[in-house]
């Protein structure tokens, strides 16, 4: 009866209204009454309690209550399960406040490797557009439940979300068939959420689900051919002399930046956004060439130095005589109101329109990502090393060889055979 003593404890911390007070389990279980309705308070050790209301004035409906809350708590206890229940709409608020908390003080620090450590605001915009799918999904659902089979019902689930909703509901620029790329993100994140919640004592010592979505089949984004990257240059410049105003040459401007960039650096559109003027720095290569040098934030993959082709020095100078006055913290892509880009991919899909390349010849459509395809493809036609150029992109190795290499190799091979001279005098006499 080593727990006798605790309803001393218990009476002094009641009011002098609670008149009763009653022990079982040898001291470990007590129930009391507050005002009228009966509560529970369990020993959890180490001088730790959990109380909860038993929802009643009768007192043999109380300790029937108060027996359940005991084996429910043994039965916890002895499984290693978290005492109190937390769902998983709970814990992805707390998620999601706690990156929101991050980012404010990322937005705060002077110190540049915080800012780029901590939540971006892209990140943060994309946490809250997915998470709806959890919420929904199996947001009700204890925590410490979910398993790899409720990871793995997700993606049948969300495939299937947009189509089993009325379609005056679908949201305007819903994407109805989600790709293997969206789920695998919208996966990493409810895993994430699952690790945080792990950390916090939410699961107990349940293990993490292990689940991974693979994709069906590899989707590579078609990269421009050198002739159609120079059609949409020239369709930009046309773009903007057509501008009927200065703010909207200025928006046309601004694509022709990003498109330039984009294409000679190999970054990421949301590295490109969250590029400021710090950020970029100015050097000679071994030929004496003027270049740039973008210390690119903490994205996808972490913060790294990039590396662009050498004509970027003249982008970026270009940029700089546009805007005198910017500020080392100052973004170096902006809208024209000042404001972060969200995204020009509706610009960028209207100067395709005018060129007639919203496809490739395979019917795949073209997006402000096919910069980097094209970027990666262009360095390997002309013999960069792959791990260059994967260091450069953020990326591995295996990636360039799986999604790049094949769209290289024609041109890198035909490039090899061209410098092959036939020499008839080599040949042996035996040879047919």
């Amino acid at each position: 009866m080593q727990y006798k003593g605790e309803a001393e404890e218990v009476r002094q911390m009641l009011s002098e209204a609670d008149d009763y007070i009653e022990e079982r389990e040898g001291g470990r279980l007590v129930i009391f009454q507050r005002n009228g309705i009966f509560q529970a308070r369990v020993y959890r050790g180490e001088r730790s309690y959990l109380y909860r209301s038993l929802k009643t004035r009768d007192l043999e409906q109380a300790r029937k209550a108060a027996t359940r809350l005991w084996h429910q708590f043994e039965f916890k206890s002895e499984l290693g399960l978290p005492v109190n229940t937390y769902s998983m709409s709970k814990v992805i608020n707390e998620y999601v406040a706690m990156r929101e908390k991050d980012h404010e003080q990322a937005k705060r620090s002077d110190r540049q490797s915080a800012r780029r450590e901590g939540t971006s605001e892209a990140m943060l915009r994309q946490i809250k557009r997915v998470v709806k799918f959890w919420h929904k999904h199996c947001g009700k659902t204890p925590v410490e439940k979910i398993d790899n089979g409720v990871l793995q019902d997700f993606i049948a689930w969300r495939k299937d979300y947009y189509h089993s909703m009325p379609a005056q509901e679908v949201p305007k620029n819903a994407r109805l068939n989600p790709t293997d790329k969206t789920l695998q993100w919208e996966l990493t994140l409810g895993k994430a959420i699952l690790k945080y919640a792990q950390g916090r004592g939410y699961r107990g010592t349940k293990p993490l689900p292990t689940y991974t979505h693979q994709a069906e089949k590899k989707i590579v984004r078609p990269a421009f051919t050198s002739a159609e990257y120079l059609a949409v240059r020239k369709g930009i410049g046309s773009w903007i002399k057509e501008a009927p105003n200065e703010k909207w040459r200025q928006t046309r401007l601004l694509l022709r930046d990003y498109v330039r960039v984009l294409a000679s650096s190999g970054m990421r559109v949301g590295e490109a956004n969250g590029l400021k003027w710090r950020d970029v720095v100015e050097f000679k290569d071994e030929s004496g060439r003027l270049n740039v040098m973008f210390n690119v934030a903490k994205g996808k993959t972490g913060a790294r130095p990039v590396i662009p082709s050498h004509a970027c020095h003249r982008y970026i100078g270009e940029l700089r005589e546009r805007f005198p006055n910017a500020k080392p913290n100052d973004l170096v892509f902006t809208m024209p109101s000042g404001q972060p880009i969200k995204t020009l991919i509706d610009q960028f899909q209207n100067v395709l329109k005018r060129v007639g390349l919203l496809h490739n010849s395979n019917g795949e459509r073209y997006t402000l990502y096919s910069l980097r395809h094209s970027y990666a493809v262009t360095q390997l036609r002309h013999g960069v090393p792959i791990y260059d150029i994967a260091k450069n992109m953020g990326t591995s190795v295996t990636i360039i060889e799986q999604y790049y290499g094949k769209s290289a190799t024609s041109a890198a091979l035909a490039t090899r055979l061209g410098q092959w001279k036939f020499d008839p005098h080599k040949l042996s006499k035996t040879t047919p």
